[in-house]
Protein backbone atom coordinates (compact mmCIF):
# COMPACT_ATOMS: atom_id res chain seq x y z
CA UNK A 1 0.00 0.00 0.00
CA UNK A 2 1.25 3.65 -1.07
CA UNK A 3 1.28 6.22 2.37
CA UNK A 4 -1.41 7.94 2.12
CA UNK A 5 0.15 11.04 1.22
CA UNK A 6 1.37 9.52 -2.18
CA UNK A 7 -1.93 8.67 -2.73
CA UNK A 8 -3.15 12.11 -2.94
CA UNK A 9 -0.47 13.48 -4.51
CA UNK A 10 -1.55 10.95 -7.36
CA UNK A 11 -4.84 11.99 -6.92
CA UNK A 12 -4.14 15.51 -7.94
CA UNK A 13 -1.74 14.55 -10.86
CA UNK A 14 -4.46 12.71 -12.23
CA UNK A 15 -7.21 15.46 -11.98
CA UNK A 16 -4.60 17.92 -13.67
CA UNK A 17 -3.53 15.77 -16.67
CA UNK A 18 -7.90 15.53 -16.94
CA UNK A 19 -8.34 19.23 -17.45
CA UNK A 20 -5.24 19.69 -19.43
CA UNK A 21 -6.47 17.21 -21.85
CA UNK A 22 -9.78 18.87 -21.74
CA UNK A 23 -8.94 22.41 -22.54
CA UNK A 24 -6.56 20.89 -25.40
CA UNK A 25 -9.36 19.32 -26.75
CA UNK A 26 -11.76 22.61 -26.87
CA UNK A 27 -9.14 24.96 -27.94
CA UNK A 28 -9.62 26.13 -31.66
CA UNK A 29 -7.25 24.94 -34.86
CA UNK A 30 -5.50 28.30 -35.64
CA UNK A 31 -6.44 28.98 -39.49
CA UNK A 32 -5.04 31.98 -40.01
CA UNK A 33 -1.00 31.78 -41.85
CA UNK A 34 1.71 34.14 -39.46
CA UNK A 35 1.33 37.21 -41.92
CA UNK A 36 0.35 35.75 -45.18
CA UNK A 37 -1.95 37.79 -47.97
CA UNK A 38 -2.89 37.55 -50.77
CA UNK A 39 -3.61 39.52 -53.60
CA UNK A 40 -4.97 38.59 -57.36
CA UNK A 41 -2.31 39.51 -60.24
CA UNK A 42 1.35 38.92 -59.74
CA UNK A 43 2.22 42.91 -60.90
CA UNK A 44 0.46 43.98 -57.34
CA UNK A 45 2.44 40.81 -55.76
CA UNK A 46 5.55 42.18 -56.40
CA UNK A 47 4.35 45.81 -55.06
CA UNK A 48 3.47 44.10 -52.21
CA UNK A 49 6.45 42.13 -51.54
CA UNK A 50 9.22 45.29 -52.24
CA UNK A 51 7.35 46.46 -48.92
CA UNK A 52 6.70 43.38 -47.12
CA UNK A 53 10.25 42.13 -47.92
CA UNK A 54 10.70 38.67 -45.91
CA UNK A 55 8.29 39.59 -43.12
CA UNK A 56 5.46 39.06 -45.38
CA UNK A 57 4.11 36.08 -47.93
CA UNK A 58 2.42 37.18 -50.87
CA UNK A 59 0.33 34.71 -52.77
CA UNK A 60 -0.95 35.84 -56.25
CA UNK A 61 -4.03 33.55 -57.21
CA UNK A 62 -3.70 34.38 -60.76
CA UNK A 63 -0.89 32.49 -62.33
CA UNK A 64 1.30 34.18 -64.16
CA UNK A 65 0.50 34.36 -68.29
CA UNK A 66 -3.30 33.61 -67.49
CA UNK A 67 -6.20 35.95 -68.13
CA UNK A 68 -7.33 37.72 -65.14
CA UNK A 69 -10.81 38.50 -66.35
CA UNK A 70 -11.38 34.61 -66.97
CA UNK A 71 -9.85 33.59 -63.86
CA UNK A 72 -12.13 31.16 -61.66
CA UNK A 73 -10.70 30.19 -58.11
CA UNK A 74 -10.39 26.60 -57.18
CA UNK A 75 -10.95 25.11 -53.83
CA UNK A 76 -7.49 25.54 -52.92
CA UNK A 77 -7.67 29.16 -53.68
CA UNK A 78 -9.96 29.36 -51.16
CA UNK A 79 -8.42 27.68 -49.08
CA UNK A 80 -5.26 30.22 -49.57
CA UNK A 81 -8.09 33.18 -48.85
CA UNK A 82 -9.09 31.84 -45.29
CA UNK A 83 -5.55 31.25 -43.83
CA UNK A 84 -4.83 34.89 -44.65
CA UNK A 85 -4.87 38.21 -42.68
CA UNK A 86 -5.18 40.74 -46.12
CA UNK A 87 -6.36 40.57 -49.30
CA UNK A 88 -5.19 43.20 -51.59
CA UNK A 89 -7.40 43.68 -54.73
CA UNK A 90 -7.27 46.01 -57.19
CA UNK A 91 -10.64 46.86 -57.54
CA UNK A 92 -12.51 48.43 -60.28
CA UNK A 93 -13.42 45.13 -61.66
CA UNK A 94 -10.42 43.53 -62.11
CA UNK A 95 -11.56 40.62 -59.39
CA UNK A 96 -14.98 39.63 -60.47
CA UNK A 97 -14.98 36.49 -57.88
CA UNK A 98 -13.33 39.06 -55.02
CA UNK A 99 -17.28 38.52 -52.90
CA UNK A 100 -17.47 34.89 -53.87
CA UNK A 101 -14.04 33.50 -53.02
CA UNK A 102 -14.32 35.92 -49.79
CA UNK A 103 -17.47 34.24 -48.88
CA UNK A 104 -16.17 30.90 -49.63
CA UNK A 105 -13.18 31.37 -47.60
CA UNK A 106 -15.60 32.50 -44.26
CA UNK A 107 -12.39 34.10 -42.55
CA UNK A 108 -13.81 36.86 -40.15
CA UNK A 109 -10.52 38.38 -39.69
CA UNK A 110 -9.29 38.54 -43.07
CA UNK A 111 -9.73 42.58 -44.42
CA UNK A 112 -10.16 43.43 -48.06
CA UNK A 113 -7.95 46.85 -49.45
CA UNK A 114 -8.95 47.96 -52.37
CA UNK A 115 -5.90 49.52 -53.46
CA UNK A 116 -7.62 51.83 -56.43
CA UNK A 117 -9.65 53.88 -54.25
CA UNK A 118 -8.99 57.12 -53.87
CA UNK A 119 -7.63 57.41 -56.81
CA UNK A 120 -9.52 58.86 -60.83
CA UNK A 121 -11.16 56.04 -62.86
CA UNK A 122 -11.04 56.10 -66.67
CA UNK A 123 -13.21 54.66 -68.71
CA UNK A 124 -16.45 55.17 -67.01
CA UNK A 125 -17.96 56.85 -69.97
CA UNK A 126 -18.03 53.12 -71.34
CA UNK A 127 -19.84 51.81 -69.19
CA UNK A 128 -19.41 49.48 -66.08
CA UNK A 129 -16.92 50.17 -63.15
CA UNK A 130 -14.14 51.43 -65.49
CA UNK A 131 -11.04 50.40 -66.81
CA UNK A 132 -8.85 48.47 -63.99
CA UNK A 133 -5.37 48.89 -65.04
CA UNK A 134 -4.25 51.75 -62.67
CA UNK A 135 -0.77 50.01 -62.21
CA UNK A 136 0.65 50.60 -65.63
CA UNK A 137 0.63 54.63 -64.49
CA UNK A 138 3.33 54.21 -62.30
CA UNK A 139 2.17 57.54 -60.25
CA UNK A 140 -0.81 55.29 -59.18
CA UNK A 141 1.74 52.33 -58.40
CA UNK A 142 3.08 54.89 -55.95
CA UNK A 143 -0.54 55.28 -54.20
CA UNK A 144 -0.77 51.49 -54.16
CA UNK A 145 2.43 51.25 -52.49
CA UNK A 146 1.70 53.91 -49.88
CA UNK A 147 -1.24 52.07 -49.52
CA UNK A 148 0.19 48.68 -48.94
CA UNK A 149 2.89 50.13 -46.19
CA UNK A 150 -0.01 51.41 -44.38
CA UNK A 151 -2.22 48.43 -44.63
CA UNK A 152 0.66 46.06 -43.50
CA UNK A 153 1.94 48.52 -40.76
CA UNK A 154 -1.68 48.83 -39.32
CA UNK A 155 -2.20 44.79 -39.74
CA UNK A 156 1.81 44.01 -38.30
CA UNK A 157 2.29 47.31 -36.33
CA UNK A 158 5.77 45.24 -34.72
CA UNK A 159 7.48 46.05 -38.29
CA UNK A 160 6.05 48.85 -39.28
CA UNK A 161 9.54 50.49 -39.17
CA UNK A 162 10.51 47.80 -41.66
CA UNK A 163 7.83 48.46 -44.11
CA UNK A 164 8.45 52.48 -43.94
CA UNK A 165 12.10 51.89 -44.97
CA UNK A 166 10.95 48.70 -47.73
CA UNK A 167 8.73 51.60 -49.35
CA UNK A 168 10.50 54.98 -48.81
CA UNK A 169 13.47 52.98 -50.75
CA UNK A 170 11.19 51.46 -53.62
CA UNK A 171 8.51 54.83 -53.70
CA UNK A 172 12.36 56.71 -54.54
CA UNK A 173 12.80 53.99 -57.69
CA UNK A 174 9.57 54.27 -58.77
CA UNK A 175 10.09 57.92 -58.65
CA UNK A 176 13.43 57.19 -60.88
CA UNK A 177 11.00 54.58 -63.41
CA UNK A 178 7.67 57.71 -63.98
CA UNK A 179 10.92 59.70 -64.79
CA UNK A 180 12.43 57.48 -67.10
CA UNK A 181 9.78 56.28 -69.06
CA UNK A 182 8.48 59.86 -69.40
CA UNK A 183 11.99 60.70 -71.16
CA UNK A 184 11.68 57.55 -73.26
CA UNK A 185 8.15 58.53 -74.86
CA UNK A 186 9.74 61.97 -75.16
CA UNK A 187 11.85 60.85 -77.83
CA UNK A 188 9.07 59.98 -79.97
CA UNK A 189 7.86 62.34 -82.73
CA UNK A 190 4.82 63.84 -81.75
CA UNK A 191 3.15 62.33 -84.57
CA UNK A 192 4.42 58.71 -83.83
CA UNK A 193 2.90 58.72 -80.17
CA UNK A 194 0.10 56.36 -81.24
CA UNK A 195 -1.19 52.84 -79.84
CA UNK A 196 -3.38 50.08 -80.89
CA UNK A 197 -3.21 47.22 -78.72
CA UNK A 198 -5.17 43.96 -78.34
CA UNK A 199 -6.36 44.40 -74.77
CA UNK A 200 -7.89 48.13 -73.40
CA UNK A 201 -5.27 48.19 -70.86
CA UNK A 202 -3.32 50.91 -71.56
CA UNK A 203 -5.40 54.08 -70.86
CA UNK A 204 -3.92 55.00 -67.92
CA UNK A 205 -0.42 54.84 -69.28
CA UNK A 206 -0.79 56.72 -72.79
CA UNK A 207 -2.17 59.51 -70.71
CA UNK A 208 0.08 59.87 -68.21
CA UNK A 209 2.80 59.17 -70.53
CA UNK A 210 2.08 61.05 -73.66
CA UNK A 211 0.67 58.84 -75.66
CA UNK A 212 -2.83 58.31 -78.02
CA UNK A 213 -4.30 55.19 -76.89
CA UNK A 214 -6.18 55.15 -80.31
CA UNK A 215 -8.64 52.06 -79.63
CA UNK A 216 -8.40 48.13 -78.52
CA UNK A 217 -8.96 45.67 -80.62
CA UNK A 218 -11.19 43.90 -77.67
CA UNK A 219 -12.20 45.77 -74.64
CA UNK A 220 -12.66 43.53 -71.82
CA UNK A 221 -15.01 40.36 -71.34
CA UNK A 222 -16.09 41.53 -75.00
CA UNK A 223 -15.85 39.17 -78.62
CA UNK A 224 -14.16 39.87 -81.35
CA UNK A 225 -14.84 42.98 -83.05
CA UNK A 226 -17.36 42.98 -85.79
CA UNK A 227 -16.43 43.24 -89.56
CA UNK A 228 -17.16 46.47 -89.99
CA UNK A 229 -15.44 47.46 -86.43
CA UNK A 230 -12.02 45.90 -88.16
CA UNK A 231 -12.68 47.38 -91.34
CA UNK A 232 -12.75 50.80 -89.63
CA UNK A 233 -9.65 49.94 -87.62
CA UNK A 234 -7.23 49.14 -90.67
CA UNK A 235 -8.89 52.01 -92.36
CA UNK A 236 -7.87 54.09 -89.29
CA UNK A 237 -4.25 52.92 -88.87
CA UNK A 238 -3.82 53.36 -92.73
CA UNK A 239 -5.09 56.89 -92.52
CA UNK A 240 -2.83 57.79 -89.21
CA UNK A 241 0.14 56.17 -90.43
CA UNK A 242 0.05 54.24 -87.04
CA UNK A 243 3.40 52.24 -87.07
CA UNK A 244 2.39 49.05 -84.97
CA UNK A 245 0.22 46.69 -83.82
CA UNK A 246 0.51 45.36 -80.21
CA UNK A 247 -0.25 42.12 -77.98
CA UNK A 248 0.04 41.34 -74.42
CA UNK A 249 0.85 38.22 -72.43
CA UNK A 250 -1.99 36.42 -71.25
CA UNK A 251 -4.27 36.99 -74.73
CA UNK A 252 -4.35 35.11 -78.03
CA UNK A 253 -1.99 37.13 -80.59
CA UNK A 254 -3.71 35.74 -83.46
CA UNK A 255 -6.15 38.94 -83.95
CA UNK A 256 -3.44 41.87 -83.67
CA UNK A 257 -1.12 39.46 -85.57
CA UNK A 258 -3.51 39.30 -88.50
CA UNK A 259 -4.24 42.80 -88.15
CA UNK A 260 -0.22 43.93 -88.58
CA UNK A 261 0.11 41.38 -91.62
CA UNK A 262 -3.35 43.11 -93.54
CA UNK A 263 -2.31 46.39 -92.72
CA UNK A 264 1.61 46.23 -93.35
CA UNK A 265 3.19 47.70 -89.87
CA UNK A 266 5.08 45.82 -87.09
CA UNK A 267 3.27 43.05 -84.94
CA UNK A 268 4.56 43.44 -81.31
CA UNK A 269 3.79 40.42 -78.71
CA UNK A 270 5.83 41.34 -75.99
CA UNK A 271 4.28 43.26 -73.96
CA UNK A 272 2.75 42.90 -70.24
CA UNK A 273 -0.13 44.46 -68.23
CA UNK A 274 -1.65 41.95 -65.91
CA UNK A 275 0.79 39.44 -65.13
CA UNK A 276 4.66 39.52 -65.18
CA UNK A 277 6.83 37.55 -67.01
CA UNK A 278 8.90 34.65 -66.16
CA UNK A 279 12.61 36.14 -67.74
CA UNK A 280 14.58 38.61 -65.92
CA UNK A 281 13.19 41.37 -68.34
CA UNK A 282 9.76 41.19 -67.12
CA UNK A 283 9.25 39.14 -63.64
CA UNK A 284 8.84 41.90 -61.49
CA UNK A 285 7.05 45.35 -61.89
CA UNK A 286 10.17 47.57 -62.52
CA UNK A 287 11.67 45.24 -64.93
CA UNK A 288 7.88 44.76 -67.01
CA UNK A 289 7.21 48.62 -67.07
CA UNK A 290 11.15 49.52 -68.53
CA UNK A 291 10.23 46.37 -70.86
CA UNK A 292 6.95 47.31 -71.91
CA UNK A 293 8.29 50.91 -72.40
CA UNK A 294 11.23 50.17 -74.68
CA UNK A 295 9.36 47.69 -76.80
CA UNK A 296 6.96 50.59 -77.76
CA UNK A 297 9.13 53.32 -78.16
CA UNK A 298 11.30 51.16 -80.83
CA UNK A 299 7.94 49.81 -82.90
CA UNK A 300 6.34 53.51 -83.14
CA UNK A 301 9.66 55.36 -84.09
Amino acid sequence: MFPKRYYLLFLLLLSSLVLLNGCSSQAPAATVQSKTVITSISPLADLIRQVGGDKIKVINLVPAGSDPHEFEPKPSDVREVAASSLFFANGVGEELYLDKIISNAANPNLRTIILSDGLPILGKDQGGAGNPHLWLDVQNAKHYVETIRDQLSETYPEDKQYFTQNAAAYLTKLTDLDQWIRTQISSLPPESRKMVVLHDAWTYYAKQYGLVFVQPLLHTGEAEPSAKDYADLIKLIREQNIHAVFSEAGFNPKLAQQLASETGVKFIDSLHDDTLGDTSESNSYIAMMKSNTAAIVSALK
